[in-house]
């Protein structure tokens, strides 16, 4: 039995290596990936939902293009607002490139804060391929988000859990999907299979007070930053309130107000709330993540907290060579 354990050990520590940053939104992942890359010679892998899109770059808080110069990054600006973009599309987008960037002898680091493309990426889930369902679907169309929760919950709850607020189309697609397949999504989803890395889990935390801070902090710059100007744009090139890009967090309050459908400052607020809510769904998702090993940036510089996951790096690296 020991030597078992001892070739699986070896057969382990010759896989290349992946580093995934998770955390809450407003925890420092981007700045924190941006410094690991310049020093390992790294290449970024977004698993953000909402960066794939082009032309969605203050609400998304995407790198900027001085900010990537230098490192390359991948899943970011990959299609158009007007796409229904899947995490099936995403998965494999984003195996390709981890395997682009182990071929150039770059680190991959996966960095984001949507848990499912963290998962589709670490875990390995086999996707069901999408079956539309045209009945189904105009039925679940015409439901609130509040509606489609209450469905989802009664089924399975643990699916429900893992949607984030202002996603109707993944809760009406885990529903259809339990229609169609007669079994849990939460089942369904979770068939695996292993990836071919070793993965080391670097996770941000704050505690609750100063991650709200930030967040609230974080809205107010993205307001100063032009997010009115750029959700203007989006609306005047044709995207409307039932396209899953504008379903993101602040795109939709920001739109529901520019519509006259409610006050700026009552938009703003639901934002910030909104904001917040989700990065509290974020932990609780991440928590369930195994063998992270978390930083707390509450009272730490981002220098400290990079030098911290520089050593985790470092003898995660080191253990391919021994």
């Amino acid at each position: 039995m020991g030597r078992e354990k001892g070739c699986m050990a070896l057969e382990l520590a010759s896989l290349p290596l992946i580093v995934a940053i998770i955390g809450a939104t407003g925890t420092g992942k981007t700045v924190l990936s941006l410094g690991l890359a310049r020093r390992f010679g790294g290449s970024i892998i977004s698993a953000d939902s909402m960066q794939v899109y082009q032309g969605m770059d203050v609400g998304t808080a995407k790198p900027s293009p001085s900010e990537r110069l230098g490192v390359p990054h991948a899943l970011i600006d990959v299609v158009p607002p007007k796409h229904h973009f899947s995490v099936a599309e995403y998965q494999i987008l984003a195996f390709e490139a981890v395997h682009a960037a182990i071929r150039s002898q770059r680190l991959p680091i996966l960095v984001g804060g949507t848990g499912l493309y963290v998962k589709a990426v670490l875990d390995g889930y086999e996707f069901l391929p999408e079956k539309p369902d045209a009945s189904l679907r105009g039925q679940l169309r015409v439901l609130s988000e509040d509606e489609l929760r209450e469905r989802l919950r009664a089924i399975d709850p643990l699916a429900e859990h893992e949607i984030a607020p202002n996603d109707s189309r993944r809760l009406g697609r885990a529903l259809e999907m339990s229609a169609q397949s007669g079994d849990l999504p939460s089942a369904l989803k979770r068939r695996q299979h292993p990836v071919p890395w070793r993965i080391l889990r670097i996770g941000l935390r704050a505690e609750r007070a100063e991650l709200y801070r930030r967040l609230n902090q974080r809205v107010d710059a993205m307001i100063s930053a032009g997010m009115e100007g750029e959700v203007r744009r989006l609306l005047a090139n044709g995207l409307n309130s039932d396209d899953t890009a504008m379903q993101g967090i602040g795109y939709k309050e920001l739109s529901a107000w520019i519509r006259g459908e409610t006050g700026r400052d009552e938009a703003i607020e639901l934002w910030k709330k909104r904001t917040r809510n989700y990065a509290k769904r974020q932990e609780t998702w991440f928590r369930g993540e195994k063998s992270v090993h978390w930083i707390d940036v509450d009272v730490q510089t981002a220098d400290s907290v990079l030098t911290q996951a520089t050593a985790l790096v470092e003898s995660a690296a080191g253990e391919r060579s021994r």
